[in-house]
């Protein structure tokens, strides 16, 4: 009876144990996918800009394991075009979706600079055969400041990508209204939510899907 009780300790112990593995798999499941890729090297896809890209669970919202999230929180246009050499043409991805400009608009940095820096970025890419895709920068809530920034810098990134055929994507015409980020998909003033980040993943697999990647 005794080694019997200990059989269904062990038993339970060990179910215990593999439960919880799955669990904590299933939570981090993004985070482990990122480290493989990372081992693995060359990915298809990077992901690069500030802390809104950087949340997103890219591997998971993309369903796809080429994917490398290099979103570095709290930088600004000026510390992505520092770093894009590492963080995106060192890794000879085929396309980079690239996404920033609220960070230096609430730091005051002029239109100009943030512009010159997104111009820089983009012709490096192109120049090193790696296919850029702009995400518009999305409008805070209830910031009027913010927002009138957000719209000069959105309506030059537009100009700028239809001239060189650089294909972008609009979130703000799915998620913002006249005031700015909804509510319903905003996790904060500026962050976004899940059901925001469903909608960007949609946009981007379209893209992909019409670029054959």
């Amino acid at each position: 009876m005794k080694k019997q009780g200990l059989l269904i300790l062990s038993l339970t112990l060990n179910a215990v144990l593999i439960a919880t593995l799955l669990i904590l798999g299933y939570i981090y499941r993004d985070k482990i996918a990122q480290r493989f890729v990372r081992m693995k090297g060359n990915p298809t896809i990077v992901m690069y800009g500030n802390s809104i890209t950087a949340q997103g669970k890219w591997v998971e919202l993309l369903g796809r394991t080429d994917v490398m999230n290099n979103g570095l929180p709290g930088q600004a246009t000026y510390h992505f075009l520092k770093q894009i050499d590492s963080y995106v043409i060192d890794l000879h991805p085929k396309v980079c979706f690239i996404k920033g400009g609220i960070n230096d608009i609430t730091l005051g940095v002029a239109q100009e600079q943030i512009q010159a820096h997104y111009k820089a970025m983009l012709e490096m890419l192109m120049e090193n055969n790696i296919t850029p895709v702009v995400t518009l920068t999305v409008f805070e809530q209830n910031d009027p400041y913010s927002k009138r920034e957000v719209d000069a810098l959105n309506r030059f990134l537009a100009s700028y990508c239809s001239q060189k055929h650089i294909t972008y994507i609009d979130l703000n015409q799915y998620i913002s209204d006249s005031t700015g980020l909804r509510a319903e998909y905003a996790a904060d003033k500026t962050h976004l939510n899940t059901k925001a980040y469903k909608i960007w993943a949609r946009e981007i697999s379209r893209v992909l899907k019409e670029k054959g990647i």
